[in-house]
């Protein structure tokens, strides 16, 4: 069937128009519409010809990555007739004629997907309640994460440092497991739960009479599948992790450790000799051969190494006899594991040297798209570095930024130093230093040490000491395991309202909730209201480090569980209506929360409302002004400090510790005297600006002092600095500022970069002895210097 059958008159134009040119010739648009319209059977090359006749001055199109092919692939599809179907693909760095380029992706029906999560969460229910899932598996299970999968492992190969072990880590790739893993391992899998229900019989029935279906030349053709699990399906990765808890679960020998993210699996053995080292792991193996043999799963020993990390600095660091059957697994130096490059030595050297790599390949691409002088503006460029090239370059740092070394910060600098330079579109010579306070932007050695000590302490439970500060985990808030409410058993639905609604019946006994923060101090209220009278009230005071979602929390904690006590129909108004979101959700992870959601399944007869804040309802009134009173006399309460707080503690000593360096710098102190306190935010100064401040500009001071330029005098006879021409140069008298006193340079220097008129000012002041260098120079001079 023609690529063109089935199109209307007005999609030619359409088709025109897409492909960004104009139809103006109407006989060869006619002449095109009568060939569609007829239906012929016409081949792509016809079609491009059709297409070249009607484009006036179109390139040849070639091959089928040209951007005509692609465009023209995306506008017809829509216009195919119903009985014909098409598709194309780009191979990007892949042989389109291998079978292992192709990836199978399933693309369920909306419906389709409900079930399945429906099933899956009442599945990973029973899983949690009777701790079926392993430890050693961090894929896909909640509150599990790769930070945590890689800093297990380097505490166990420190720990075996320590304990003077050699210590061997084994990297296993299986091939393309989710692909291969049989439907007979699944069903196994689900049978050994020994979980009777129709959540387990229906998900083995979706395992069975499945079929692939797939349109030829000679007509469809179907076949059974009995493996693989498609990219897109939400019980895949479930599905695999129970197949893989076998091989987790096997009574492993003291010294071998075996730990997985989804199929990403590696080994760490260790031993006081190599020789006990090398007999573990030929054991583990054999026994990890096993079970690949036993589920008909392969390994790719193109992409299976072992790294040896020797106790001592000295002696050889491998030997041969590794082996995967009857072959020799390959030794590294530096292993891949999550994204993070593990090398023998365990100073992350090479996986900061890549990190310098990629950011090279990150700053091309913003270089295409933003240039000195044209492109994104500065502001967007300022928002791309944080949100995107900052998150590559700092993605877990947990493993490697706790112990940075000064060399590794020069590093990080020098990485840095180039996104600040095109944010900026400063000169090259310009100081890094300078460039970051202006900016705003944290120095990248300090930067990636915070979230090191927010995963740390914020998310995996470690106590951690970070700028002389020692933070306790104990005194945070952690993420709770997911609750242990049956999902079919959570109705609280219907009994919380929200945004307006109010509980459908009111009852004689109604309660009134508030937190409040006044001046650091932090409160939690509620009082009982019977018949127009108040009959009880509770107030609480925080530490000043909570936040007014946790004083919220707490006093809807404290009223449900005296309204439990109640033995009557109770309604609980508050004005919060995040508290009443989250205790309505079924997947928290506050603690506070899910103690509050298990006392209401208790009590099917306590409802909560919300009311809209200070519009002279009586009770909510009350309540607000007990939480104002509790935070200066209300009982003393205890709860842990919210993330966000530790954020800010670690935001604050950092911003102290780029002080200091800024402080104690050799560099940038012409921008010091102006900028002498940092900041995380942003000046806003102009390209013309930071070189005016710096000095880093179009100057005979700067070009003199950088080989470039044989005096450092203007053209006047003075020395050509900033101040010179922004002053007392004859040729800038229309830009001139007010000269300044000796005594009072520096503040002149801060007034003149800090108002808006002035910083226009001196952007055309700059703009114009860029553009009339030689009426500047003194004589005998060589070409300025090129800004980056």
């Amino acid at each position: 069937m023609s690529i063109f059958a089935g199109a209307r008159k007005c999609d030619i134009k359409i088709l025109a128009e897409e492909l960004g040119e104009t139809v103006e010739d109407s006989h060869k648009l006619k002449d095109l519409k009568k060939m569609i319209l007829a239906n012929k059977e016409y081949d792509e090359e016809s079609a491009k010809e059709w297409l070249n006749t009607i484009i006036n001055e179109r390139e040849e199109i070639t091959d089928e990555t040209s951007r005509v092919r692609v465009r023209l692939n995306v506008v017809t599809r829509p216009l195919l007739s119903p009985r014909g179907s098409r598709s194309d693909f780009e191979f990007i760095g892949k042989n389109k004629s291998d079978i292992k380029s192709y990836r199978p992706v399933s693309l369920l029906p909306t419906l389709g997907k409900i079930l399945e999560k429906l099933l899956l969460e009442r599945l990973n229910h029973h899983l949690r309640r009777n701790n079926l899932q392993h430890p050693n598996q961090y894929g896909f299970r909640t509150n599990r994460s790769t930070e945590e999968a890689i800093l297990d492992l380097l505490d166990k190969i420190n720990s075996a440092k320590n304990s003077n072990q050699h210590a061997l880590m084994i990297s296993l790739d299986i091939k393309g497991a989710f692909d291969h893993l049989q439907y007979t391992s699944i069903k196994n899998s689900l049978d050994n739960l020994k979980y009777h229900s129709n959540t387990l019989e229906t998900l083995i029935d979706i395992l069975s009479n499945r079929k692939v279906a797939i349109n030829t030349s000679q007509g469809p053709a179907t076949w059974n599948q009995q493996q693989g699990c498609p990219q897109g399906s939400c019980t895949g990765p479930a599905f695999w992790n129970l197949v893989a808890d076998e091989v987790l679960q096997q009574d492993w020998p003291q010294g071998v450790h075996l730990q997985a993210f989804a199929d990403d699996f590696v080994f760490l053995v260790n031993a006081g000799s190599k020789q006990e080292v090398k007999n573990l792991a030929n054991k583990a193996l054999q026994t990890f051969k096993t079970w690949t043999d036993k589920h008909k799963l392969e390994i790719s020993l193109d992409k299976t190494y072992y790294l040896h990390i020797n106790k001592n600095r000295s002696g050889p660091i491998w030997y041969s006899g590794i082996k995967w059957g009857q072959n020799n697994i390959k030794r590294a130096s530096v292993i891949k594991y999550l994204g993070v490059l593990i090398d023998d030595k365990l100073n992350f050297a090479t996986h900061l040297s890549a990190i310098k790599n990629k950011s090279l390949i990150l700053h091309q691409g913003l270089k295409n798209v933003a240039g000195t002088s044209w492109g994104l503006s500065k502001n967007i460029r300022r928002q791309l570095y944080l949100t995107v090239v900052e998150k590559v370059i700092l993605y877990a740092s947990a493993a490697w930024a706790h112990n940075i070394t000064a060399r590794q910060q020069r590093l990080l600098c020098s990485i840095q130093r180039k996104f600040l330079l095109n944010i900026t579109g400063a000169y090259n010579t310009t100081p890094t230093a300078a460039l970051q306070v202006i900016e705003g932007l944290m120095p990248l050695h300090i930067k990636a040490k915070m979230p090191s000590t927010l995963v740390r302490v914020g998310r995996l439970g470690r106590n951690c000491d970070y700028e002389g500060t020692h933070f306790d985990h104990e005194s945070y808030e952690q993420p709770s395991p997911p609750s242990t409410i049956h999902p079919a058993l959570f109705s609280l639905e219907d009994r919380i309202t929200h945004g307006g609604q109010v509980p459908s019946n009111r009852t004689p006994t109604e309660v009134y909730t508030d937190g409040s923060k006044i001046n650091d101090q932090t409160g939690s209220a509620f009082c009982v209201i019977a018949n127009e009278a108040i009959t009880k009230t509770w107030k609480a005071k925080l530490s000043p480090a909570n936040t007014v979602f946790q004083a919220e929390m707490l006093a809807l904690k404290a009223d449900i569980e005296w309204a439990n006590t109640a033995n009557e129909d109770v309604n609980i108004w508050s004005d919060s209506e995040s508290s009443l979101q989250a205790l309505k959700s079924f997947n928290v992870k506050s603690k506070i929360t899910q103690e509050a959601q298990m006392t209401l399944l208790e009590n099917a007869r306590i409802r909560l409302g919300w009311v809209k804040e200070h519009t002279g309802i009586k009770g909510n009134e009350i309540a607000d002004t007990l939480a104002k009173e509790a935070t200066t006399d209300g009982i003393p309460a205890s709860l842990p400090f919210p993330k966000s707080f530790l954020k800010k503690q670690l935001l604050q000593l950092s911003l102290s510790r780029w002080q200091a360096e800024w402080d104690n710098g050799e560099t940038g102190r012409s921008v010091y005297s102006i900028i002498p306190k940092i900041s995380n935010k942003q000046l806003h100064w102009s390209r013309e600006c930071i070189q005016f401040a710096t000095g880093h500009g179009p100057f005979p001071s700067y070009l003199k002092r950088f080989g470039l330029h044989s005096t450092d005098y203007c053209g006047c006879g003075e020395i050509g600095n900033p101040l010179h021409y922004a002053t007392r140069y004859p040729l800038t008298l229309s830009y001139h500022h007010k000269e300044p006193s000796p005594q009072f340079i520096v503040h002149w220097w801060k007034s003149a970069l800090s108002r808006k008129l002035s910083r226009r000012n001196i952007d055309n002041l700059i703009t114009f002895l860029a553009t009339n260098e030689d009426l500047i120079k003194s004589q005998n001079t060589t070409p300025s210097h090129t800004p980056a």
